[in-house]
């Protein structure tokens, strides 16, 4: 199995340093009727060349057509749509061989009123140290419009709240998709909103900031953006004393060390007032961190994926022969980097597991070798990127 694997990776790789030029074209779909639709701006980004736009369409009804576009063992790319100021991404990879390819990419209609966007906030945590406290977050926004419609007007519509004594923001992402994409709050209206559009489907607000902290008391504010059922509070050390009107003691978490709360049916708009008390905790070192989840003043969730030792193999195997092809880029625009590469990485995660199905079973071995020839193309440009 080993042997025939490598042969089918040498032959692969040989062919990858040939070079196609074909026609790419980009069918528009309006997710929101469910219909072929349009779209103001419409782009193609080579990933392996640099994030580089290397053609481009404007008010584009219904389908476009790219010409001479590259394929050959490292080509990946990134087919970028606009409407209404809101961009919509889709990855593709030209099958080898071919001068002619299809895709399509979904955009949505826009609504600058928020309707039908369910609110949860599965943590808020304080963690109290010596003379500060870390507030971490997160808001899980899950747009189920029907018919599916994004929500966006300028400067924005996502509600969110940092308290104008922080004395560090450590980070604040929006997620609506694959990647966190780093993002900055706008004052508007007595309200803070975040200048991402809210796609159909679910979208992930984190954030995370420092505060002083006195622990003879201390004030902490919290203006909830939405409706929230069940508004839960985590606090780290467990005696650290933490009260708020309607705030009642759920429970502990003796494994990581929080003490856990709720609140109770929070109004749109309601600003919590957190007194916190007491002895904080003090930091450990960063090593520490990394080791051990309980004293890391962290929520740490992790997505773990089971593999074959034939489907570990598999990725040695790749990863040893495509070190020395390893090409080095420019970064341009990191968060349209970012977001790539972890789109790249769930692709090679799927193709690895498909391929470990198709070696069990009896399936014709051009489909494995298109597959592998597919594993190749996304490790090179992984490398690359990087």
């Amino acid at each position: 199995m080993k042997i025939r694997f490598s042969q089918q990776l040498l032959i692969l790789l040989f062919l990858a340093n040939l070079s196609f030029a074909g026609d790419l074209r980009v069918n528009i779909i309006n997710g929101t009727r469910n219909e072929p639709g349009s779209a103001d701006h419409v782009a193609l980004v080579d990933l392996a060349a640099g994030m580089a736009e290397i053609a481009s369409a404007t008010n584009v009804i219904k389908a476009t057509t790219f010409s001479g576009v590259e394929s050959n063992g490292q080509s990946q790319y990134l087919v970028r749509a606009t409407l209404g100021g809101v961009n919509y991404s889709a990855m593709f990879v030209p099958t080898a061989g071919v001068t002619a390819w299809e895709t399509s990419l979904t955009v949505y209609e826009s609504s600058e009123t928020v309707n039908d966007v369910i609110a949860s906030v599965p943590f808020f945590v304080i963690y109290g140290f010596q003379d500060k406290i870390r507030i971490q977050k997160r808001i899980i926004l899950d747009n189920v419009s029907a018919p599916p419609v994004t929500y966006y007007k300028s400067p924005g519509l996502a509600k969110i709240h940092v308290p104008e004594n922080i004395s560090e923001m450590e980070l604040l992402t929006f997620k609506s998709g694959s990647m966190p994409l780093n993002t900055a709050p706008i004052d508007i209206d007595n309200d803070q909103v975040l200048p991402n559009a809210i796609k159909p489907g679910v979208s992930e607000i984190d954030a995370a900031y420092y505060l002083p902290y006195d622990p003879s008391g201390t004030s902490i504010s919290e203006k909830v953006g939405y409706d929230i059922d069940h508004f839960h509070v985590y606090v780290m050390p467990i005696d650290l004393n933490v009260t708020a009107p309607g705030l009642s003691r759920e429970g502990t978490d003796n494994e990581n060390g929080l003490a856990i709360y709720a609140l109770e049916k929070v109004k749109a708009g309601t600003m919590l007032e957190f007194q916190v008390s007491g002895m904080g905790m003090s930091e450990s070192q960063p090593d520490e961190h990394e080791q051990h989840q309980q004293n890391t003043g962290r929520i740490v969730v992790e997505n773990r994926m089971d593999a074959s030792v034939e489907l570990s193999i598999a990725g040695v195997l790749i990863m040893a022969i495509l070190i020395s092809l390893f090409v080095s880029v420019t970064q341009q625009s990191e968060d349209l980097k970012q977001e790539s590469i972890a789109m790249l990485k769930r692709q090679k995660s799927d193709l690895l597991q498909e391929y470990a199905n198709l070696s069990k079973s009896d399936t014709d071995g051009d489909e494995k070798d298109k597959l592998l020839y597919r594993l190749v193309s996304v490790y090179k440009t992984l490398d690359r990127i990087k």
